[in-house]
């Protein structure tokens, strides 16, 4: 028989279990605080549990964390891969970045997977090029930040600070998951993340972005644009492509209204494919009147599709070009590359050390 995850289980839910195991109703609050605020992993570590009532939930439950199968750490030491083996052998990668190291603010952000792999076949991606994946469940998504988290701990941080949904997957594919996941994470008896220092990216679901407008919820929207061409995003991104960039646009106003939210235009860089100055003109026409926050972010190698990022005359003048045309830019401070960590590098399946298998 299976064991139930109870990781994936909000606090009504929980509550629900243990009573319809003949125990009170407070043992599932303190169930729920060992889960997600202390990241217990093993039911005889809850000490504040009866030994049978934790005998019981060995034999039909489980709290088990996905092994580490492989860790990675950029040479600037400021970014850790982590390769995953779920419950079902399923095996995802998901990265911990650092900042600020020394100062009293630091801060760590953990970038979570939400499938493990994608069906959106974006032509840049690493995740994308493998054929079989599977939803992750919001057990397994809050699993990669208890992970985190303890890194974070053991390299002198006070723990995850951010978190951003662009590891691994769409995760407005799996949305029941991720909010379920989200509200987990933000839950004051256990991790207390605030959604403002939450992000989901997608690819531009926009019936999806609507729905997470809806909720009320301060999550901040990054939008993967890479394209302001109707044809080429279509080359670029083919999953993206049944809604118009008009639909797009339109839907990330309608969020930032509903949420006082900003959103995130994320533009990567393609040598020779995206960085002409008159693609830096229809992006900034599509954008125009609108405050959407434009990332760019220097394309990383993928050698399966030929991408390689330009160089860096080339991004200094498109920045430029927008910029001139009145929209505000960031560039994307590049980490992780090293490792395979960054945009677009991350693997459902990879050996030891970083081979693909």
């Amino acid at each position: 028989m299976d064991k139930i995850d109870l990781r994936c289980l909000n606090r009504q839910e929980l509550t629900q279990y243990i009573t319809e195991l003949g125990e009170p109703a407070y043992r599932a609050k303190q169930l729920f605080r060992q889960i997600h605020k202390h990241g217990a992993a093993d039911f005889q570590q809850m000490s504040d549990l009866p030994e049978a009532l934790r005998v019981a939930l060995a034999e039909c439950a489980t709290v088990a964390l996905p092994r580490v199968i492989d860790r990675q750490v950029s040479a600037a030491e400021d970014t850790v891969k982590l390769l995953l083996e779920l419950a079902d052998g399923e095996r995802i990668e998901m990265v911990l970045m650092l900042y600020e190291r020394w100062q009293a603010h630091n801060r760590a952000t953990c970038c979570v997977s939400s499938q493990s792999g994608c069906a959106m076949n974006c032509r840049f991606c690493a995740t994308a090029l493998h054929d079989h994946f599977r939803n992750l469940s919001a057990g397994e998504i809050v699993a990669q930040v208890q992970i985190a988290d303890r890194l974070a701990y053991q390299m002198g941080f006070a723990g995850i600070t951010n978190i951003v949904y662009m590891g691994m997957g769409e995760p407005l594919a799996n949305l029941a998951a991720v909010k379920k996941s989200l509200e987990l994470l933000n839950d004051e008896e256990g991790m207390n993340i605030g959604m403002r220092r939450i992000t989901i990216s997608t690819c531009g679901l926009v019936p999806k972005i609507r729905e997470m407008a809806g909720w009320g919820y301060q999550i901040g929207l990054a939008v993967s644009l890479h394209a302001a061409d109707p044809e080429l995003r279509r080359q670029l991104m083919p999953g993206a492509s049944r809604y118009s960039l008009e639909e797009l646009i339109r839907a990330c106003q309608d969020y930032r209204e509903q949420t006082g939210r900003r959103v995130t235009a994320e533009y990567a860089l393609f040598a020779g494919i995206n960085d002409h100055p008159s693609d830096a003109l229809k992006l900034a026409n599509l954008l125009t009147e609108t405050d959407i926050l434009v990332n760019i972010i220097p394309a990383n190698p993928l050698p399966e599709a030929d991408i390689e990022p330009p160089d860096e005359a080339v991004i200094e003048a498109f920045c430029q070009l927008l910029q001139e045309k009145g929209l505000k830019v960031q560039l994307r401070h590049k980490r992780g590359a090293d490792i395979q960590a960054a945009c677009g590098q991350l693997r459902r399946r990879q050996t030891p050390s970083g081979q693909q298998d």
